[in-house]
C-alpha cells in the first residue's frame, strides 16, 4: 500500500520519498520519547496507563520508522533487491490481494465498532462517543475516497 501511496513512475524516486517519510516518522517517534522523558515520566498528573501509552506509542513509531528506513535504504543500495521489489509491487495479483485485504479489514473494523457501541453506551458515554467518532470518520471518508478515486482513476 505504501508503494501505491508514494508510487511514481520512477521507482527510485519513490524509494527516496519513502526514505524521507521514514525520517519524518522517526522524528515524530523521537519527539514522543523526548516528551515522555522530559515532560511525562515523573508527572503525577497522568495515570500510569497514560504514561505507558506515551512511551509505547513513541517507541512503536520509532521502531517502525527504523525498520522502514533500513528496508528502503537496503533497496536503494542493492539493485537486484530493488528490481525484485519493483516487480512485486507492480504485480496485479499482489495489488488485488492488498486491495481485498484492506476492504475486508475496513468492513470488519466498521462492524466491530458498531457492535461495540452496544456495550459502550451502557459502560461509558465518553468511550461510546469516541467510537462513534471513528464510525463517522469511516462513513464520511469512504464516499469521499470513492469520489476522489473515481475522478483520478
Amino acid at each position: 500500500m505504501l508503494m501505491n501511496l508514494f508510487g511514481t513512475s520512477d521507482y527510485d524516486r519513490s524509494l527516496r520519498r519513502r526514505r524521507l517519510m521514514a525520517l519524518g516518522l522517526l522524528a515524530v517517534g523521537v519527539t514522543g520519547i523526548a516528551c515522555y522523558l522530559f515532560l511525562i515520566h515523573g508527572s503525577q498528573v497522568l495515570s500510569d496507563y497514560a504514561r505507558g501509552f506515551y512511551l509505547g506509542a513513541a517507541s512503536g513509531i520509532s521502531i517502525g520508522a527504523v525498520i522502514l528506513l533500513v528496508r528502503v535504504q537496503y533497496l536503494l543500495t542493492h539493485p537486484e533487491a530493488r528490481k525484485k521489489a519493483k516487480i512485486q509491487a507492480q504485480d496485479e495479483r499482489e495489488k488485488a490481494i492488498i486491495d481485498q485485504a484492506f476492504q475486508f479489514a475496513g468492513m470488519f473494523t466498521f462492524f466491530a465498532a458498531v457492535a461495540s457501541m452496544f456495550v459502550l453506551v451502557a459502560v461509558s458515554k465518553a468511550a461510546a462517543l469516541a467510537v462513534f467518532g471513528v464510525i463517522v470518520v469511516y462513513a464520511v471518508s469512504w464516499p469521499l475516497a470513492s469520489l476522489y478515486l473515481s475522478k483520478k482513476l
